[in-house]
């Protein structure tokens, strides 16, 4: 019974002492992109941890306004996030992406 406290209390802990760009990330971004930034999102685009922070915030920015041609509902998750997120946001996570290992 205590080894169940234990695990439940560690997990606890980690959750809350996750950053709220790592929180934006996990929801937002790597059930695509993969948890490290490694994958090819579609199958299709370039593994995003390896682009430029400004790279990163063109493309999301230019993926939501319709300037580049994507998926309907890729182009929905970019515009989606655009709007619920401000530009010191995006960059936070922009830098964070750049950042992973």
């Amino acid at each position: 019974m205590s080894f169940i406290k234990i695990g439940v209390s560690l997990f606890a802990v980690s959750f809350l002492s996750a950053s709220p760009t790592h929180t934006i990330y996990v929801q937002k971004c790597a059930s695509c992109h993969g948890v490290n930034g490694d994958m090819k999102a579609m199958g299709t685009s370039k593994a995003i941890k390896e682009m430029p922070v400004e790279e990163i915030e063109k493309a999301l920015i230019s993926y939501a306004s319709g300037e580049r041609k994507a998926l309907p509902f890729v182009k929905s998750i970019k515009e989606t996030f655009m709007k619920n997120h401000t530009k010191e946001e995006l960059h936070e996570v922009a830098t964070y992406i750049h950042g992973l290992k």
